[in-house]
């Protein structure tokens, strides 16, 4: 198994934006299906892109582990047994048993904003909160400067269309569009298409519904990528300033990517709502 090849695998991924991990064997007892140094790569759909560890018994289990090690964003070590099922192995007969260790590649999570105004509209705040959260952050906008936007990683001073191939979008790439109506066809038109967790408009329902009725009826784009795109953008916190508006929507990014509910932990996990739910039972006997 190439190193160079392994190394350039894994750099696709991270380029990618994809989370992934490596499995390597660094210990053996006994007869063993793997030697010390053998690895594999797997990504985050459990598929396994390149090297072996020796057989397929062995892979799986450890696919298995993989999987768990990249949600949890955390390295880990686990033993796997090549004896048969009933003496506590994974099915295999060798007799030995291989020490794997996992560790999970998480790339970090980045924003594009496309829109202009700087401070004097909403892509102002939402850029400085994102870098306060750690985003690497691009402002795509043919007015734009560094000046206007100093926190932000890239600015990009051009239109939608030419900027996404400058670029990469990878699959923790979250997309805002706050183009004031202006530009809003065309960044549609540019970002509808991409495989990313997060597109979102700051437009009304009513004129963010006109434009993509055009869009799908007159322009010929899929209804599938329209709908992927949320218009209202963000949570519902009664947002009225640039600044509230930026924190909601960062916050329904921050869910969307992470998972969460958009509820109040209170209401659930909260001190009386636990008491609630532990004396239920003892009220209704």
């Amino acid at each position: 198994m190439s190193s160079i090849e392994f190394v350039q695998k894994m750099s696709q991924l991270s380029e990618q934006g994809v989370n992934f991990a490596t499995a390597t064997v660094v210990g053996t007892k006994g007869s063993t299906t793997g030697r010390i140094g053998f690895k594999i790569l797997i990504s985050n759909d459990g598929a396994i892109v390149h090297g072996n560890l020796g057989g397929g018994c062995s892979e799986s289990v450890v696919v298995e582990q993989a999987l768990e090690s990249i949600k949890e964003g955390k390295p880990r070590t686990m033993s796997v047994l090549l004896e048969e099922e009933e003496k506590g192995g994974i099915g295999a007969n060798c007799g030995g048993s291989m020490e794997i260790y996992i560790e999970p590649y998480v790339p970090g999570s980045s924003l594009v904003v496309f829109g202009g105004g700087g401070e004097r509209s909403i892509a102002g705040p939402l850029v400085r909160m994102a870098k306060v959260l750690n985003f690497n952050v691009t402002v795509v906008d043919p007015g734009a400067s560094k000046e206007m936007y100093p926190e932000a990683d890239v600015v990009i001073p051009e239109f939608a269309d030419k900027a996404v191939n400058q670029i990469n979008f990878g699959r923790s790439t979250s997309i805002v569009i706050v183009t004031k109506h202006k530009y809003d066809e065309p960044s549609v038109r540019a970002v509808a298409g991409l495989n990313v967790p997060y597109i979102g408009l700051v437009s009304s329902y009513h004129r963010a519904s006109t434009l993509f009725k055009e869009l799908s009826e007159k322009e010929g784009m899929k209804v599938d990528d329209l709908k992927k795109i949320r218009v209202p953008i963000g949570i519902d916190i009664g947002a009225q300033s640039y600044e509230e508006i930026a924190l909601s929507i960062l916050a329904e990014i921050i869910k969307t990517l992470k998972g969460g509910t958009g509820r109040s932990i209170s209401d659930y996990k909260g001190v009386y709502s636990r008491v609630r739910e532990d004396v239920a039972p003892k009220q209704m006997a």
